[in-house]
């Protein structure tokens, strides 16, 4: 019976044995680790919702950037074609005059301008008679630039290397077309 009764005690010691969470220290730290699990998921949850917004920024960023760059590339075509029109009407009369130093000082001029680079004119024939590079003068056209730019009817504007335009305006006489003018302009640059 006295073995009996140990058992007894026994059984009902290991049953009076508190629980993990009988513990307020224990319920303690599973609380805080859940809340620790719980900032853990959250923060990285949001850091990935951060990045794809950044990422969508980033192409929408971009994309306004290239469009920009259109419309400026669009605004420069623009003005050159403003600007050759009046040039072209300048040195039509100088040119009928046979005044090529009257072109050359108009050349010269123009090429202080900000972001302007050569002007040239060539005569009916294709021949350079006025050039802000001298060494081009009395050469052909077409061995320098583009041949169809002495045949075209209206003025053209093509981009040519990274940021350059070049442009070509034919200049009429009465009847018929007396030279051509042809220059360089580097586009401004965009610093988005």
């Amino acid at each position: 019976m006295n073995n009996q009764h140990s058992e007894v005690i026994s059984k009902s010691n290991h049953d009076n044995k508190p629980g993990f969470f009988s513990s307020k220290r224990n319920k303690v730290l599973v609380a805080a680790g859940v809340v620790v699990v719980l900032f853990a998921a959250l923060w990285i949850w949001k850091s990935a919702e951060i990045k794809n917004i950044k990422k969508v920024s980033e192409q929408r960023e971009q994309a306004l950037k290239q469009r920009a760059d259109e419309v400026v590339m669009q605004a420069d075509v623009k003005y050159m074609k403003l600007i050759a029109k009046p040039y072209v009407w300048a040195i039509r009369t100088e040119m009928m005059r046979g005044n090529i130093d009257a072109v050359n000082m108009y050349a010269n001029d123009m090429v202080k301008e900000k972001n302007f680079q050569t002007i040239m004119v060539a005569d009916d024939k294709g021949i350079i008679v006025s050039s802000t590079n001298k060494k081009l003068e009395g050469k052909g056209f077409a061995t320098v630039g583009n041949g169809a730019y002495l045949t075209a009817d209206s003025t053209i504007v093509d981009k040519v290397g990274g940021n350059t335009l070049a442009v070509s305006s034919p200049v009429m006489g009465f009847n018929k077309r007396i030279g051509t003018l042809v220059f360089n302009y580097s586009i401004k640059k965009t610093n988005w």
